[in-house]
């Protein structure tokens, strides 16, 4: 998902510092007018119908107001707006001051407002005609919007996008978009993409949650993200596609016209740029084989000495060496296009890449086993500049990990070698993210490890001892999934209390709770910026590990994991997505002794991917699992790891002692991409980086053996 930007947001204008107009005067109505008219169409050569609200107190002055059109839906007629309330609506908040007066005209469309033509006689064209005869007609001030219902709201973007000097805003109102319904040059959904990203226009969409012309609204909201274009877009629990809904949300869109005729608005000024930071940064194809150079490889290619594993861009290239840096003839050289393809191709090549280039199909390589964004002061490929490219304080890192149980074999490790040392071989590492994620798979007992009473996992049941859980601490955790199929084994007041300990370091818990709602609670990261949603959920149980409100059923009340409820889920992620920046869904699903998925974890995975995750990480399986690139329904892809591996387990066999630790970067409100932390569990509870040839070894197996895409 990559961003919604907010160009201004309702609840600012509406609630916190409302923006008053001047009410109006009690000499004249107090309403406006509601009536139909007609005019004759220069392009289809006959009267054609509109309806149309004139001001409170347009006939007693001689004062210009701003002109909305509002485009009907299809099989329904010019009065269908007046009919959901919009005018009723439209009063009251002049006369309240939230509004401004405005002129709101509808035209009656008929059936050529269902065809998909565009020469001479068609919608278009009619609408573009009625418009300056409109601006003629009434004393209108120059600003316009438009927006639509349903098919309207086809149109309102088709005009409003082939013509965007002409108007303020447009609003799509359950907007039906088709990528067949037009060619590229006449297709909303394609004209969204030649706005620049700093236009002066206000874009709204909207729609329900059970609306049936969510795909294509998906795929504009996509669209317009990628192009990084400014745009509110809002979801409704429950709304469909009927004027039952519509009517339910006439003062959001009202509110959305209003702020966008503002008196008092005044022009964003662009300031001078401030000098920031030009960062280029070493980068592989997603499979690469590396993870990092020394710096001694690096400043020597950047003085011309010779490697056969660098492969350079054509802009690349010429950037660099104006620069001033020198490298040496016999670089390989690329056009552009070629970049990426290559680099895929060959997984021991790497290139010299804009730190805002990356994206999720590249991954960033380290210097010297430290992320290049840690070494600033000293790193060469970063220099001020007056046009950056980035700034520290836009960049957040969330560093997620595998199964942590600090239970049986690992428990009696930890007794061994203690918490300090079973952290020092990931600590550097995890701490420089800004959040460190951890899957927690045992709850604190005070009688651990002994079996007292009747633990609810049977002799496989798992405790985690009191000083133990202290390693949470050692690691600066920030985020403890809950998810974990053995958190209730020891009772569920061991669960409790083990709330109240991370409770009490100050972690946040995703996935889990002391209720479903608790449970299912989104978490809402905002950081520099850039705001994460995250849900976690158990796919697999068994059911007293899971959260329970109803005493009827099994195993009674508890705290425990959030189910994975496809009802949930499917309502809950459209809404998250078009609130946040980035969705971000971890699973805990059936543990299989495999490195690929299944054909139905395939399946179960994309399927969230589709109701509005931008990623989707499987944190339970006990081997680490490959990658896939998902192209959703909604139009933009989203990156899929099926299994992270363990990170604290007493598994020994080859595959169950190495793991990834997944880095996501969310950069001024977009994924950007994902580094990987290739690593192995030593001595049963102490993870750390997999060194040089075990590292290849690694990675070889993942994406070739394993075929890792």
């Amino acid at each position: 998902m990559i961003r919604i930007f907010w160009i201004v947001s309702l609840f600012v204008l509406l609630f916190v510092s409302p923006i008053s107009f001047q009410a109006q005067s009690t000499s004249c109505e107090s309403t406006g007018t509601v009536e139909r008219s007609s005019y004759y169409s220069n392009v289809s050569f006959r009267d054609r119908y509109y309806t149309i609200y004139l001001p409170p107190c347009y006939n007693e002055t001689t004062e210009t107001y701003p002109l909305l059109t509002l485009l009907h839906g299809s099989n329904s007629e010019d009065g269908q707006w007046d009919r959901l309330g919009f005018n009723d609506a439209l009063d009251v908040a002049i006369q309240a001051g939230t509004a401004p007066p405005m002129i709101m005209v509808s035209l009656f469309g008929e059936n050529i407002a269902n065809e998909n033509r565009f020469n001479e006689v068609t919608y278009d064209n009619i609408l573009l005609d009625f418009l300056e005869q409109m601006n003629e007609r009434y004393r209108t001030d120059g600003r316009q919007a438009i927006g639509g219902i349903s098919r309207g709201g086809f149109w309102a973007y088709h005009i409003g996008l082939r013509f965007p000097d002409q108007f303020v805003a447009i609003g799509g109102h359950s907007p039906f978009f088709d990528p067949y319904h037009a060619p590229p040059e006449y297709n909303p959904l394609d004209l969204a993409l030649t706005l620049p990203e700093d236009t002066h226009l206000k874009l709204w969409l909207d729609r329900g949650t059970d609306d049936y012309a969510a795909d294509g609204i998906d795929r504009m909201h996509v669209n317009l993200e990628s192009a990084l274009i400014p745009h509110e877009y809002k979801l409704y629990q429950g709304g469909q596609h009927n004027e039952l809904s519509w009517l339910r949300f006439i003062d959001d869109y009202l509110a959305f016209y209003a702020s966008a005729f503002m008196q008092n608005d005044v022009d964003e000024t662009v300031s001078d740029r401030v000098e920031g930071i030009e960062l280029w940064i070493p980068a592989g194809g997603f499979p690469t084989f590396q993870t990092s150079l020394s710096s001694e490889t690096l400043n020597g290619l950047l003085n011309g000495e010779l490697s056969d594993r660098l492969v350079l861009s054509e802009t690349a290239f010429a950037a660099l060496t104006a620069q001033g840096f020198v490298f040496h003839p016999d670089t390989k050289i690329l056009g552009d296009e070629g970049l990426e393809f290559q680099l895929w191709q060959d997984k021991n090549r790497f290139t010299l890449m804009p730190f805002d280039s990356l994206t999720i199909r590249y991954r960033p390589l380290w210097v010297d086993d430290i992320p290049v964004v840690d070494q600033l002061d000293t790193y060469p490929l970063a220099w001020e500049s007056a046009t950056p490219n980035y700034t520290p304080d836009k960049l957040t890192r969330i560093t997620l990990s595998g199964t942590t149980a600090l239970a049986r074999r690992t428990l009696t490790a930890l007794d061994t070698m203690g918490v300090d040392e079973a952290a020092s071989g990931i600590q550097d590492y995890v701490m420089r993210s800004d959040f460190f994620h951890v899957t927690n798979e045992a709850s604190i007992s005070p009688t651990c490890p002994q079996f007292v009473g009747n633990v609810l996992g049977g002799t496989n049941s798992m405790c985690m001892k009191q000083e133990h859980a202290r390693l949470h601490d050692v690691l600066d955790v920030d985020i403890v999934d809950l998810t974990g199929n053995h958190i209730n084994d020891f009772g569920y007041d061991a669960l409790n209390n083990t709330l109240d300990y991370f409770e009490s370091l100050g972690v946040q818990f995703v996935g889990g709770g002391r209720t479903v709602a608790e449970a299912r609670e989104p978490l809402i990261l905002e950081h520099n910026g850039s705001t994460v949603g995250w849900i976690a959920c158990n796919h697999i149980g068994p059911y007293y590990a899971m959260v329970n409100e109803d005493e009827s059923l099994l195993g009674g009340v508890r705290p425990g994991a959030a189910d994975c409820d496809a009802n949930w889920l499917r309502d809950a992620l459209p809404i998250l997505s078009a609130e946040v920046d980035v969705v971000l869904v971890t699973v805990q699903y059936q543990e299989f002794e495999d490195y690929v998925p299944t054909a139905q974890q395939r399946i179960d995975y994309q399927t969230i991917a589709d109701w509005g995750a931008d990623l989707v990480i499987g944190t339970a399986e006990h081997k680490p699992m490959i990658f896939e690139y998902y192209p959703t329904r909604r139009g933009e892809t989203a990156f899929i790891h099926y299994g992270l591996g363990n990170l604290f387990f007493d598994q020994t066999f080859w595959g169950n002692m190495r793991f990834f630790m997944d880095t996501i970067y969310v950069y001024d409100g977009r994924l950007l991409t994902v580094e990987l932390f290739p690593g192995i569990i030593d001595d049963l509870a102490r993870p750390r980086l997999l060194e040089t040839e075990e590292q290849f070894n690694f990675l070889f197996f993942l994406f070739s053996e394993q075929n890792g895409f």
